[in-house]
């Protein structure tokens, strides 16, 4: 249900695209929330029955057609319902990375910290996107949503890194001692 609420809060920032909505999403939400662009699709089906987006079948010459969307004042309606409901707050973790350090103790110690270097690999090119992306747009005006959530998405993968670090070093002094 999020990705509904995700996708209308796009579609406050302006008409768009499936297309256009599943590459703004992947840009602007990958560091808390992830989706295939087929659940987009998908989801922006029921959204159009639901009467919360509506949508335009625009035909084009020399590149293929495409439907426009844009939220409608019952969609505009139920996201800000949605904000302003009580949540849980339940934190949420679900990482095959952690699962697999869970289990780096049946590796020899060497491919335990080649994994975690590579895990660091992947969290560092993650960081540099996120600055690519916070440059270009933090300093264009971005909303206050987007401040927050990226800075808490850099903060998260900054810490990631350290923990790596730490994590070698655990692994290294626990092979001194044996």
């Amino acid at each position: 249900m999020a990705l509904r609420f995700a996708l209308l809060g796009l579609l406050t920032q302006g008409e768009a695209t499936g297309y256009d909505l599943s590459t703004t999403f992947k840009k602007q939400m990958t560091h808390f929330w992830t989706a295939h662009h087929t659940q987009i699709y998908r989801e922006l089906l029921k959204m159009e029955e639901d009467q919360l987006v509506t949508s335009v079948y625009i035909v084009q010459e020399d590149l293929p057609d495409k439907k426009v969307y844009s939220i409608t004042e019952e969609g505009q309606t139920a996201l800000v319902a949605w904000l302003r409901a009580p949540s849980e707050f339940k934190p949420k973790m679900k990482d095959e990375n952690l699962m697999r350090v869970s289990l780096l103790h049946l590796l020899p110690p060497d491919e335990a910290i080649l994994y975690l270097e590579e895990s660091k690999r992947h969290h560092q090119f993650a960081v540099d996107m996120m600055k690519v992306w916070r440059k270009d747009h933090l300093e264009n005006g971005a909303t206050l949503g987007e401040t927050l959530t990226s800075e808490y998405g850099l903060r998260m993968m900054l810490n990631y890194l350290e923990w790596c670090d730490w994590a070698m070093e655990e692994i290294k002094k626990s092979q001194a001692n044996v």
